[in-house]
Parts: C-alpha cells; sequence; structure tokens
C-alpha cells in the first residue's frame, strides 16, 4: 500500500511540475516577444495579400510603436494600449485603442515572425490573409 501511495504522490507531483513549467514557458515567451516588438519602431516595408506585393520601401509609410509601458501609436494618429497573448497556440498583437477623432480601434494580428530588425503581423479579413513586413531603420 505505501509502494501505491508512494506512486500516487510522485505522480502528482510531476504532473503539478510539468504543468508549472509549461505555464512558465508560455509567460517567458510572451515577455520575450513583448522586448523585441517594443521601444522601437516598426515601418511597414511591405504588404502581401492574395500572392500580390505591395511596396512601400522608398516611400513616406504607415509605421507603429509598441511601448515597453503596454502604450501604442501609430502614423494614422491610432494611440491605446497593447498585450501580447498566445490563445490556440498563436502569439498575437491586440490592440484596444482610439483615433484622432475618438472612434474605436480594437484589432489583433497574428505575429508570423519577430526578430531584432523585422516583424511579420497578419490578419485576416472576409476570408483574406494579409501579411505585413514590417523593419526597424
Amino acid at each position: 500500500m505505501k509502494i501505491i501511495n508512494k506512486y500516487i504522490a510522485i505522480t502528482a507531483l510531476l504532473f503539478i511540475g510539468f504543468n508549472a513549467c509549461t505555464k512558465d514557458e508560455k509567460a517567458a515567451e510572451l515577455n520575450v516577444t513583448k522586448n523585441m516588438v517594443s521601444d522601437k519602431t516598426w515601418y511597414l516595408d511591405y504588404s502581401v495579400t492574395n500572392n500580390t506585393t505591395k511596396s512601400y520601401v522608398g516611400q513616406t509609410t504607415y509605421f507603429i510603436n509598441f511601448l515597453k509601458t503596454g502604450r501604442t501609436n501609430d502614423s494614422d494618429g491610432i494611440s491605446g494600449t497593447y498585450q501580447i497573448q498566445k490563445p490556440a497556440n498563436m502569439l498575437q498583437v491586440q490592440v484596444t485603442a482610439t483615433t484622432v477623432s475618438g472612434t474605436s480601434a480594437n484589432y489583433t494580428y497574428d505575429i508570423e515572425s519577430v526578430g531584432n530588425q523585422n516583424l511579420i503581423l497578419a490578419y485576416t479579413k472576409n476570408g483574406i490573409r494579409t501579411q505585413l513586413y514590417y523593419s526597424t531603420k
């Protein structure tokens, strides 16, 4: 009987330990992602929709800032807050903001890739996926 109780106790501790590690890993991934995107100005270089590329390189373009404080603003005058989340195994940036005229501007982008100087965000609207390629300068 003691062997069974020890087995149950060890199994319970392992279960708790593995679940704790999973939560810590997710929190670490969110934290690293936030640190990689924050306190930089991200300039839109090009977008890809339905295999059609639209370049913004060399022109006055759209930019967005994600601050370490959790605030965000962009070249269109939209400002508010953001969070890095990971529902359904996809990193996302969720923005709750308002336009200059006070209209709500809430949106979510999937984070497809993030690096020190490059960021790929994507969204789907009316069944059409658009990828947005950003870089820092």
